[in-house]
């Protein structure tokens, strides 16, 4: 299947909301294994900022546009844009089997497009799906060519809306049905938004990290892996994943090059796998490759913790910990040692405190089991009631681009219509 995104730009900058959102669509369809098609003016010079693997056609023509939304007659030469339009296209999509437009059916400097891909569509194969970016308006009475091509559907098409609530009125304005409209949010994925380090992004996919519903990130160095006490952050993953969240323990291990490390780390994925978690839900960067046995980059670190919402510091004593400050600065719900007071001097009442003994505090339990699951089941509570952190991984795992592209995008490639 062969994908043409169809665009007026004769540049992609990022100003231009619309290059935000066709460069996601870009790379969804890269991700995913199609080979997409990108129709531009023969005038664009912005190439090197084109995604890899996505060919560039400069066959749209150009012309100097007029706004016709206010139905006015139309300007002397209009047919003339119109016919090179529908040659250019019929010339040019032969081989193309899907065709997404942005706003060409609806805003009213492009009603020239608007008329000229009409025109091609009977003598191409393609399926068409027209983005509408903007609110839909009332339906003009008394419509005349062509400004009712602004307000009429397309044949083997569809109109993409990106909310649900308004498609009544958006059919009602192209006097079609509801039908007529299909939904697509517009996404934001996190590795294209914050532009992340490769590593990240690559262990995004790898891991399905941004599926999970809590990710816990602890920076440690694997000769103290005992003293930050990283058995007990991965005992109380476990419980989490007990109660039936979807978990991801990242811990952005140094200093692992040695035999006794290494083994200390297989220790710690035993002791996790005993405790119900599997090693895909358990990710030692220093596995990832042998240049990262010594340490990842710091960006790395920086966007593991983005991406966090949760941060565990069972620690056995410290003195101004790096790591908590960049957890806060990453907006992660804060579990520290309560074993430890000096941690109190940081965040005080802004943290949940847990008693995992310390250097300090020895601390016995008359039911351990019982004790690291009522700490899961707060830390649920917590995130469940803290607005901000919901809304961020709602937008994680269900406006990224994966899962735009999986359950609502890519299956209307696929329909069958009459």
């Amino acid at each position: 299947m062969k994908i043409l995104i169809l665009t007026t730009f004769y540049d992609f900058s990022p100003a231009y909301s619309l290059c935000s959102v066709v460069k996601e669509q870009l790379e969804m369809l890269l991700r995913n294994g199609y080979k997409p098609v990108l129709a531009v003016h023969d005038n664009f010079t912005d190439d090197d900022k084109i995604p890899k693997g996505v060919e560039i056609r400069k066959v749209v023509p150009r012309f100097q546009l007029v706004d016709y939304s206010s139905n006015q007659p139309v300007e002397s030469g209009f047919q003339d844009q119109v016919k090179k339009i529908k040659e250019s296209l019929e010339e040019h999509l032969k081989d193309i089997d899907v065709v997404f437009t942005h706003d060409w059916i609806f805003q009213g400097w492009f009603l020239i497009y608007n008329v000229g891909m009409r025109e091609a569509q009977p003598n191409l194969k393609c399926k068409w799906f027209h983005w509408v970016h903007s609110a839909p308006s009332g339906r003009p009475e008394k419509l005349e060519y062509p400004h009712n091509c602004r307000y009429k559907t397309m044949v083997n098409s569809k109109l993409i809306y990106m909310n649900t609530y308004d498609t009544l009125k958006l059919a009602e304005m192209y006097g079609g049905i509801l039908d007529d409209i299909r939904v697509v949010h517009n996404p934001l994925d996190p590795r294209s938004f914050w532009n992340l380090h490769p590593l990240v992004s690559k262990l995004i996919s790898k891991y399905k990290l941004l599926d999970a519903d809590i990710i816990d990130v602890y920076p440690v160095s694997s000769t103290r892996f005992e003293g930050k006490q990283v058995s007990k952050v991965i005992k109380v993953i476990s419980k989490l994943k007990k109660q039936g969240k979807s978990v991801r323990f990242i811990c952005t291990n140094a200093h692992a090059n040695a035999d006794k490390e290494k083994k200390a780390i297989e220790g710690l994925i035993h002791y996790g796998i005993e405790n119900g978690l599997t090693r895909g839900e358990m990710i030692f960067t220093s596995l990832e490759g042998k240049e990262f046995e010594i340490g990842i980059p710091h960006e790395a670190v920086k966007d593991f913790f983005q991406l966090s919402n949760l941060f565990i510091f069972p620690t056995l004593s410290e003195n101004c910990p790096l790591i908590l400050l960049e957890a806060a600065l990453s907006k992660c719900l804060l579990v520290l040692n309560e074993s430890f007071p000096p941690l109190r001097d940081f965040f005080g009442k802004d943290a949940l405190y847990f008693k995992f003994g310390s250097l300090l505090e020895n601390v016995n339990y008359s039911d351990e089991e019982m004790y690291y699951s009522d700490i899961a089941k707060i830390i649920i509570g917590e995130l469940n009631k803290n607005r901000p952190l919901s809304a961020f991984n709602k937008l994680k795992q269900k406006f990224n681009g994966d899962y735009i592209f999986k359950h609502q995008l890519e299956p209307l490639l696929f329909e069958k219509w009459d």
